[in-house]
């Protein structure tokens, strides 16, 4: 996830390397929809630790910002109550 997002906070912008510097951690992978079980790219982000606190608050505003972010940069699409959409190509 972190590779995927180019080793920056998705919110902030702030690279990892500058979060090692400030936090002495790594960017935190964000679950979305605040469900750790569902760990696939569709519900995760790179967060720095500023923003991951946050965001824990207000997360209905949360989930919705970060799917339709993830929804632009990486075509991913959600239903409009927030369910991730699968698309599974059948190539014989």
């Amino acid at each position: 996830i972190r590779q995927r997002d180019s080793l920056s906070c998705v919110k902030c912008n702030l690279f990892q390397d500058d979060s090692l510097k400030l936090y002495s951690r790594k960017l935190d992978i964000h679950h979305i929809d605040y469900n750790k079980k569902l760990s696939i790219p569709e519900n995760c982000c790179s967060l720095c630790i500023r923003c991951n606190i946050e965001v824990n608050y207000n997360r209905l505003h949360w989930t919705k910002f970060f799917q339709s972010l993830l929804s632009e940069r990486y075509g991913y699409k959600y239903s409009e109550n927030g369910e991730i959409i699968i698309e599974v190509k059948n190539e014989i």
